[in-house]
């Protein structure tokens, strides 16, 4: 049932995952379909993982990116404070009379901007980096997706 876990990933196959990943979010964005994102989350996960076990790396090195945008999440709200908290309500409201801070919105501006940084920063190094010749605790080297002559 939970297959998609194991196994490993190629280069190929997780560029292709991630493109996908990024016009379903994109689309599901323009939809106004904001609660999937969990979903779309999860599969970015996945995604991970099996790039993580064709690098000969371990599921858990996934963490590292969540934990750190947790971590900023967190350093960001102790910075902003109530002013943050009380902005971020007043754009989850849509309250177009809320007269954000300079301060607040260049803090959310750059939680946000770290966030990005962290996620496609793995992600480009997941892709980039090579995976391992022949088999590996995780399982044989997957085959090209679009096989060349």
């Amino acid at each position: 049932m939970f297959s998609f876990f194991t196994g490993r990933s190629n280069r190929q196959e997780y560029w292709i995952s991630v493109a996908l990943l990024i016009v379903v979010a994109f689309l599901l964005t323009a939809l106004h379909m904001e609660s999937a994102s969990a979903a779309i989350t999860i599969m970015w996960v996945i995604t991970w993982l099996r790039r993580l076990h064709d690098i000969g790396r371990p599921g858990w090195w996934a963490l590292a990116p969540i934990v750190l945008i947790i971590a900023v999440v967190i350093g960001g709200l102790a910075l902003g404070g109530e002013p943050l908290v009380k902005a971020l309500a007043a754009i989850q409201a849509m309250d177009t009379n809320y007269a954000m801070p300079d301060r607040i919105a260049y803090l959310l501006f750059g939680i946000g901007l770290a966030a990005v940084v962290i996620q496609f920063g793995f992600t480009i190094w997941l892709g980039a980096k090579k995976g391992d010749e022949g088999s590996n605790r995780f399982g044989a080297p997957p085959e090209d997706i679009i096989k060349r002559s």
